[in-house]
């Protein structure tokens, strides 16, 4: 299932914040995020402290996990998203 994930820092843990994500790797975000989530990207905000990022997993508590790494830093959305073919999939079976 595909997820979308919005932050936005606490200001007054915006620069521990920054610190965290700027030492990351690539491999790091890997590790972060666990060997269930698949990232599919992810979007900061011009200026910084908030973004986006759509990620993909079937296990819940990992994803729970991963936020909670954040959580005292960052004020977290997560909503379940679909693709467009799904949607469409779904809106037309209801309108038969």
């Amino acid at each position: 299932m595909l997820y979308q994930i919005s932050w936005k820092m606490y200001n007054d843990k915006k620069m521990e914040c920054y610190k965290a994500f700027s030492l990351m790797t690539p491999e790091d975000d890997v590790k972060d995020a666990g060997e269930e989530i698949k990232i599919i990207g992810r979007w900061h905000g011009v200026g910084g402290g908030s973004g986006v990022c759509i990620c993909e997993t079937d296990n819940v508590e990992a994803l729970t996990g991963w936020m909670v790494n954040w959580a005292g830093m960052c004020d977290i959305t997560v909503l379940p998203v679909v693709e467009d073919a799904t949607l469409r999939k779904v809106v037309s079976e209801k309108l038969k």
